[in-house]
C-alpha cells in the first residue's frame, strides 16, 4: 500500500520559499528551545547563586554535550533517512528506522546514566572543576544525568516528528518544556531555596511535560512513524546507516566537549588567580553562541526533510533551490545576532549576572569570540546538506575543521602570546577558516554533479 498524504504532496510540489519557512520556523523555535534551557538556567543561577555557580555550570557543559552527542547521532541519523523513505513511499522502512532509533536511544541513555552517576566527581575534576566550582557542577549534573533517559527519548521523538513533516508538533513539545522550565526555575531556585539543584530539577520536569505531549502522536497508526513491535526488530543495516549519517553531529558534540575542556583548563592556567572567573565568562559567551547556532541548526533541520524527500523523489532542482534559500537566511540570522550582541554586550551580560567585574570582562569576550558569526550560518547549512545527500564523510570533515583541526593549534599558539585574549581570538579564527572551506567544498559538489548552482537558481 502506498503512503501519500498532504505532507508528501507539499514536500513534492509546494513553492520552496514557502515550504522552507513552513518547516524552518517550527524547527528553529524547537532547536532554540534547547539552548533556552541553558540560558534560563544560567540567568537564574547567575542572579540567584553567583559567578562561581555560573563557572560550575560551564564546567558541566562538556558532559551535557557528550550526552547530547549520542542523542544527536541517533536523532539526525534517523531524521535524515525517514524523509527519504517517505519520498519512496516505503512506510515499512520508516517504521523500522524510528523503532531502531528508539531502542538504541533508550539503551545508550541507560548506559550513560549509570556510568555518569558512578564516576561523576572524577569526570568533573578532569573537565577542569576546582574546589570552588566542583560542588556547583556536581549538584547540577547528578540530577541532569539521573534524568538522562527522559532527555534522550524526548529529543528523539521530536526529531521523528520533524522528519515526518510535523515540525509544528515538535515545536510545541519543545515550547511546553521551555515554558515549564521558565516557571519552575525561579520557584525552585528562590522559592524553595534549592539553588543550582533547582535549575536541574526544572529542566528535567520541563522535558517530562514535553515528552508527555510528543509521545501521544506515536500511538496513532495513521502517522508515518508510530510505535510498532515490528519496527523495534533490530536491523543492522538501518542501525549502520543511522550511525553513519549521525556520526557528524556526534563528533561535533564530542569535539565541542573536548574543546570546552581544553579551553576551561587553558583559562585556569592563563587566568592566574581569576581562572575560575574567566571560565564563567567563557560559559556565558558560549551560551550566546549556542543560542544563535541552535537557531540556524533549527533552520538547517527544517531544510533536511525537504532535501531528503526530494532527493528520494529525484527532484534535484528542488534540492538546489532549498539550499539556496537556507544558505541566505542562515547567514542573515547569524549576522543579525552578531550585530545585536556586538552593539550592547554589557546589557546582554547583565541579564545573566549582576557582578560588575564579570560584565566588564564579558564585553571584549563577546565581541572577539562572536565576530565570525556571520560566516558560521553557511557552514552549518553546508554541513547539514552533505548529511542530507548521504555524504557523511564530508560533513564530518567540515565539523572537524571547525571544532578541532584549526581550533586546537590556535589554542596552543595564541594564549602564550596573548594570554586570555588568545583564547578569545582562537575561536573566530577557526570558525572563519572552516566557513571558507565549506564554501569551497559546496561549490565543488555542485559543479561536479549539476549544471544549476543553488546560488543562482530561480524560484
Amino acid at each position: 500500500m502506498t503512503y501519500k498524504d498532504k505532507r508528501s504532496q507539499d514536500l513534492a510540489t509546494k513553492p520552496i520559499g514557502k515550504l522552507l519557512w513552513q518547516f524552518a520556523i517550527p524547527s528553529l523555535i524547537a532547536m532554540s528551545a534547547n539552548s533556552i534551557y541553558n540560558l534560563c538556567d544560567s540567568m537564574f543561577i547567575g542572579q540567584g547563586v553567583g559567578p562561581f555557580a555560573i563557572a560550575g555550570l560551564a564546567i558541566s557543559f562538556p558532559l551535557m554535550s557528550i550526552s547530547s552527542a549520542f542523542g544527536a547521532m541517533l536523532g539526525v541519523g534517523s531524521a535524515a533517512q525517514t524523509p527519504i523513505a517517505m519520498g519512496e513511499n516505503n512506510k515499512e522502512r520508516g517504521l523500522m528506522i524510528s523503532g531502531n532509533m528508539l531502542r538504541m536511544d533508550v539503551t545508550i541513555a541507560l548506559c550513560f546514566t549509570v556510568i555518569g552517576l558512578v564516576f561523576l566527581e572524577p569526570i568533573l575534576r578532569a573537565f577542569g572543576a576546582s574546589d570552588q566550582t566542583l560542588p556547583y557542577a556536581y549538584d547540577y549534573m547528578h540530577i541532569i544525568i539521573a534524568g538522562n533517559i527522559i532527555t534522550h527519548v524526548f529529543l528523539g521523538l521530536c526529531d521523528q516528528l520533524r522528519a515526518t513533516g510535523n515540525p509544528e508538533k515538535s515545536m510545541r513539545a519543545h515550547l511546553i518544556a521551555v515554558f515549564v522550565n521558565l516557571i519552575l526555575d525561579p520557584l525552585f531556585i528562590f522559592g524553595f531555596d534549592l539553588g543550582i539543584k533547582g535549575a536541574a530539577f526544572a529542566t528535567i520536569l520541563g522535558q517530562v511535560c514535553g515528552l508527555i505531549y510528543a509521545i501521544r502522536f506515536f500511538f496513532d497508526e495513521k502517522n508515518f512513524s508510530h510505535f510498532s513491535r515490528h519496527g523495534l526488530i533490530f536491523d543492522a543495516k538501518i542501525v549502520k546507516d543511522i550511525v553513519a549519517i549521525g556520526m557528524s553531529p556526534f563528533l561535533v558534540n564530542v569535539c565541542g566537549s573536548l574543546i570546552v575542556i581544553l579551553i576551561n583548563r587553558t583559562l585556569r592556567n592563563y587566568g592566574s588567580d581569576d581562572g575560575d572567573f574567566y571560565v564563567g565568562v567563557y560559559g556565558l559567551t558560549s551560551r550566546m553562541n549556542s543560542l544563535l547556532v541552535m537557531m540556524v541548526s533549527g533552520f538547517s533541520q527544517g531544510m533536511q526533510p525537504i532535501v531528503g524527500f526530494n532527493l528520494g523523489a529525484k527532484k534535484i532542482d528542488r534540492v538546489h533551490k532549498v539550499l539556496k534559500h537556507a544558505y541566505f537566511y542562515a547567514t542573515a540570522i547569524m549576522s543579525l545576532g552578531f550585530l545585536l550582541i556586538f552593539t550592547i554586550p554589557g546589557t546582554v551580560a547583565s541579564l545573566f549576572c549582576p557582578d560588575e567585574l564579570m560584565i566588564e570582562s564579558c564585553i571584549p569576550a563577546f565581541r572577539i569570540m562572536l565576530c565570525a558569526l556571520p560566516l558560521v550560518g553557511g557552514q552549518i547549512i553546508t554541513t547539514t546538506f552533505f548529511q542530507s545527500i548521504k555524504k557523511p564523510k564530508v560533513s564530518i570533515f567540515l565539523s572537524m575543521t571547525r571544532q578541532l583541526i584549526i581550533l586546537v593549534p590556535m589554542l596552543f599558539i595564541l594564549p602564550p602570546i596573548l594570554g586570555v585574549n588568545g583564547v578569545w581570538c582562537a575561536i573566530p579564527l577557526s570558525e572563519a577558516g572552516s566557513a571558507f572551506l565549506a564554501m569551497y567544498l559546496l561549490g565543488k559538489e555542485l559543479r561536479n554533479n549539476s549544471q544549476m548552482s543553488p546560488l543562482s537558481a530561480k524560484e
